[in-house]
Formats: C-alpha cells, structure tokens, sequence
C-alpha cells in the first residue's frame, strides 16, 4: 500500500511554468493608470466560485511624479464614520510625506467580500493578484513597486509546513496495533505538518511565487508520519524498524510542503519507507529555485498597522451595586462594590471593542509617524534591550551605528529575570532601537514575577481589576502576578504616560511574538481574532514606528536586519536582508537543517515599512 496525501498533488501543480502563476483575470493588455486597475479589480473573484473577495477599490489620494510607489491599503471601515473625519487628513498627510521624499505614494480604499466563511488566505491571493497588477502598471509607467502598509484590519495568511526531519534522538512510536515503542537514541524521520506562520507576509510580498497552489482553503487532513531505523537512515529511505502514521486538519492555510513520503507495505509485515527530498519548494518562482537554500522572497515590502485588536475600552454595561461604572466621571478606573462575591463579573470580561479608542489610537499613529519622517520629533539616538531568561541583545541593535560601540549600557541593557517594575523604567528610557527578548506567547512576554502592591504603586493607577471579595479593585495582581508583560500592563502605561516620549523602531525576537491570537481557529473577521495581540500593544502602547517580529515558536533573530537600518535602509529592506542573507546559505546545516532552513517565512512587519532610522537636530544622547 503506499500513502501519498495531498503532497503529490501540490508537486504536481508546482510543476507548473511561471506563466500560470498570473491572475487568472489577467489580460494581453494591462490597465496604464491605478485608477484602472482598481477598476478593474471591482468584484474580484480570486477563485471563480461566484463569491468576489475584492468588492471595491478606489484611490482616496495620490501624489509623487516620480519614484517608487508606495500604495496605502486603507480597510474600507476606516473610511466612514466614526472614522473618516479624522483619518482622512491624516492619510493624505502621509501620501504627501511619502512624494516629499521622492516616492509616488497614493493611498486606496479596499472593500473585501467578507461572507462568514473562513477563506482569509483567498483574500490575500486576491489583494496579492491585484499588487500583481498595480506593479504591472508601474512598469508600463517606468516605475516599481515599492511595497504596501495595510492601515486597518485585513486577513492573514496562515502556514503550514511539512518536511522530512532527520533526527537522532530517544523517540516512543505508537504502532498501528496501539502498542507504544521505546527507541533510545535511534535515527527516525519526522514528516508531521505543523503550523510555522499564524501570520506570514512573505505570501502578499512575493508577487512572483506561486502560493496560489499551495492554498488549501476546506478542511483538510495533512498525513503524519514517524519512522525509526535501525542505523543511519539512507539518503532516499530504506525498511524501517518502527512506523506510526496519522492525521492533522489545517483548514484556511498555505502548505508548505518540502520532500515527499511514500511507505510501502512488505509481505512481511514491515514497511518500506521511501523519501523523495527534491520534490519540494512548491511554492518558490523560477528565479528563486536558482539559489543556494531554495526560498522565497519578498518582491515588494509588506507591513501592518492595525489597532482593532487593542483598542478595548472599559464596557459600560457594567455597574456596581449603588450604580458606579468601572471609570469614573474622570476616565480612570475606580472601586466597585457588588451585591455580593458570586455578583461580581471576571477580570477578563470587563473590556470590549471601542471604536472610538481605535480611532485614536490610528490617528496618534500616524501623528507620530509624520513627526518622525518630518524630523519634527526629538529622536533619542540611542539602543536598548530587554531580555529575560535569553541572553542580551544590546549587541545586536548597536550593530546599527558606529557611534554606539562605546555607549554607556547600564540603563539600556536590562536582562537576567528582571520583574515588571524593571520593565516599566525600561519603557521609560528612550531610545530609537529596541529589542525586547523573552519567552513569550500571542498576547505577550514573560518577566520575573513582581511584588504586585510595588507595581501597581509604580504605575499609578493600574488599568486592570482585581477581585477581592465582593469589590473589584483596580489592580495588575491577577493580570500580572505571574510575570507576564502584555496588553494590561502596556495599556496602563501608556495611559499613565509612563513611556518614553521619543518614538521607537522594535526588534520582537519572542515566540508567536506577532501572532495574532485564535488565528488557527476563526476567520480573521472573528471578534475575538488577534483581540489584545502583544506586539500590536507594543506597536500602539509603546510609542513604536514599526515592530518586526516572529509568528513561531522559534530560536532565530532576523540575521542583517539591524545592520541593513544602519546602512540607511527602510525597515521594509532591512526585513528582506534576512530572506537574501538566509537564501545564500551555502548549506542547510547554516540555517537550521532542513527544518529551519525557511525560517525567515515566520517574520513578518508591524507599523511602517518605509521608514528608515534617523537621527536628527533635536536628538539627545
């Protein structure tokens, strides 16, 4: 019997030439202005099944004679009330910032054809179709496409990958008689598919690969497969000493899937265990299968600015037992007294949606991002890091200018197990580069454990609530007693004005750092979806420009990155040093074997890509 999957088929299509990777709406004679593509593109349906994922696109602004472009996707819902009025300027504002440094920028409203089903990679092969198409019609104009910010909240595309991994290491395999197998340090291969990306832009990016056919949209269950050998484990397989075989459902993700395996069953009773290594990299462009370490890469630079996960504001449907609601006439969170201790609502249900703080938190965005592109804001040019349980990573970001080989680190560079009171001087201190590096999670990074009543005195007053009895406190004791730095403790310093003034460019190294929560279960459009993201709290909380970070659980930093900002590049280029770096690895050992080998897919940007480190006539030492 021999096991194929759905591997085989994705061989298949990859096989495809790189003409067929075009949009499936393509036409001999491409549209010569944005205004025709966009029209072009009204009711887009990516995939033919009588449902368009691109209802509408329509150019709000542009501006710029000459350049690169630079497209601002705006969410459709940011174009209306309550938020038009005062987002409007703004992003026209940025457009101007863009062409006032030699750029073409024009900003575009996107409506997506959201229907209730979970398809959030079909949008993104339907935004990715249509940058196609614009970056067409740059070149007919003698222009390129220089990248997109997506401002608003718009879908992610989520990867699976599956390669066969050569260990050798103690194993227990569970044979199809139920019987479980103890092997000690025994040679196995590992093909078992696993999430590797809840968020991966290298997909919208690279405009030339051919992710369209390694999109799986239905359920669908990816074979696993675990098979010890008694000796080393021959180049293309061999007859295995133990097999356990099975199933994972992904729905809604992009499968990466690198090798193939094929188990043929002996007379005997055994199993022949066949592996085919070259039947990989599905979805890479012609140009990219040439290189040393076969990987994709970003054609144009993709970043993020979306603040709907973040911005909870206090619910007013909640009241104590003599009427009081959880802020005060004042805005600030106040002693509520219940009826009783079974009365009393959970700590974790007291915030909800509010627009009106989105709003806000988008317009101090883009206020900060105009002041830092205008030289208007007081840079301070500088690096720190926080570490916790890893080592520092002040020698990293100091890699981003000479003048910092000989800076005085002592508040900079905090790391060991500092606790949270440690943490919030450390976003006091300002400084332009950043690295935070902690084990962490979608909602945020672990610390030491803090003396709660210091750091709820350290900070004010605490945006959070504690339950004591039949009262609700406002406290981080239950939000924070355990160390964890995130949306609780970012939000009560940003409304306490406990971070440093001077904006920041951030370097996340921490696990699923910008994972958006529940992104393996709900589509995107989901209430809870990426509801109190960590980075994203970092982004709009801690006075960041841009944030670039991981969505794996991984132990690799983006090699070149701050070196790349040092030379004067964007963040966006910087994010693509990394990809190159990565791809001229002379062999697989240099980049984590072949389980590593495409880790640079997990790293995605937050915030602007376009910007660029600067130091200015208001900066401090």
């Amino acid at each position: 019997m021999i096991h194929y999957g759905i591997v085989p088929i994705l061989a298949l299509v990859s096989s495809l030439p790189s003409q067929a990777v075009t949009s499936q709406r393509a036409t001999a004679q491409e549209p010569a202005s944005l205004e025709a593509v966009c029209a072009k593109f009204r009711r887009h349906d990516q995939d033919l099944d009588g449902v368009p994922e691109l209802l509408s696109l329509k150019v709000l602004a542009k501006k710029g004679a000459s350049g690169s472009l630079v497209l601002i996707l705006v969410e459709d819902r940011l174009d209306k009330p309550p938020f038009a009025n005062a987002l409007r300027p703004r992003i026209r504002r940025m457009v101007d910032d863009l062409a006032a440094e030699g750029r073409r920028a024009a900003a575009v409203r996107v409506a997506l054809g959201v229907d209730g089903r979970h398809r959030d990679g079909r949008f993104v092969l339907a935004l990715r179709e249509f940058l196609r198409s614009v970056r067409a019609m740059c070149a007919r104009n003698d222009a390129e496409l220089e990248g997109c910010v997506l401002l608003g909240h718009f879908p992610d595309a989520f990867l699976v990958r599956t390669c066969n991994w050569r260990k050798k290491e103690n194993v227990t395999i569970k044979t199809r008689d139920g019987e479980k197998h103890e092997f000690r340090d025994t040679p196995y291969v590992r093909r078992v598919p696993e999430d590797i990306a809840h968020r991966a832009d290298i997909v919208l990016a690279d405009l030339d690969g051919a992710w369209e056919h390694v999109y799986v949209e239905k359920p669908s269950r990816f074979p696993r497969t675990v098979a010890a050998f008694d000796e080393a484990i021959p180049e293309h397989g061999g007859i295995c000493v133990a097999l356990e075989e099975g199933a994972i459902e992904f729905r809604d993700a992009f499968h990466v899937s690198d090798g193939k395996l094929e188990v043929l069953e002996l007379a005997d009773g055994g199993h022949d265990v066949r592996l085919f290594d070259r039947s990989a990299d599905h979805e890479c462009s012609g140009t990219d299968r040439a290189l040393p370490n076969i990987i994709a890469h970003p054609d144009i630079h993709v970043s993020r600015i979306d603040a709907r996960g973040v911005a909870e504001g206090a619910r007013k449907d909640i009241e104590d037992a003599h009427g009081k609601k959880l802020l005060s006439s004042s805005g600030r969170p106040q002693i509520l007294k219940f009826a009783n201790k079974a009365a009393v609502p959970d700590w974790r249900s007291l915030w909800a949606h509010d627009p009106l703080f989105e709003r806000r938190l988008l317009a101090e965005y883009l206020d900060r991002n105009h002041e830092y592109r205008t030289g208007e804001a007081e840079v301070s040019w500088r690096p720190a890091s926080l570490a916790c349980g890893l080592g520092s990573g002040f020698g990293d970001v100091a890699r981003a200018s000479k003048q910092w080989d000989d800076f005085e680190k002592r508040d900079a560079d905090v790391y060991g197990k500092p606790e949270l009171v440690r943490v919030a001087e450390w976003f006091a201190y300002p400084a332009v580069l950043r690295t935070l590096r902690a084990h962490s999670d979608p909602w945020g990074s672990v610390f030491g454990k803090p003396a709660v009543r210091k750091l709820d005195d350290a900070v004010k007053t605490p945006w959070s609530f504690t339950q004591r009895g039949d009262t609700l406190v406002p406290s981080l004791e239950v939000a924070c007693r355990n160390g964890k730095l995130d949306w609780f403790l970012l939000r009560t310093l940003y409304e306490n004005d406990l971070v440093a003034k001077s904006p920041s460019i951030y370097v996340h190294t921490g696990c699923h750092g910008i994972s958006p929560p529940g992104a393996a279960k709900v589509a995107f459009d989901d209430p809870g979806y990426g509801r109190r993201q960590g980075a994203e709290s970092i982004l709009f909380f801690g006075n960041a420009l841009a944030l670039i970070g991981r969505a794996k659980v991984f132990y690799d930093a983006p090699r070149g990155f701050c070196e790349a900002l040092g030379e004067g590049k964007t963040v966006g280029a910087a994010w693509a040093r990394y990809f190159e770096l990565e791809s001229q690895a002379e062999s697989w050992s240099r980049v984590g074997g072949d389980i590593g080998r495409k880790r640079s897919y997990f790293w995605s940007v937050l915030g602007d890509f376009t910007l660029r480190l600067r130091r200015d006539a208001k900066s401090e030492r």
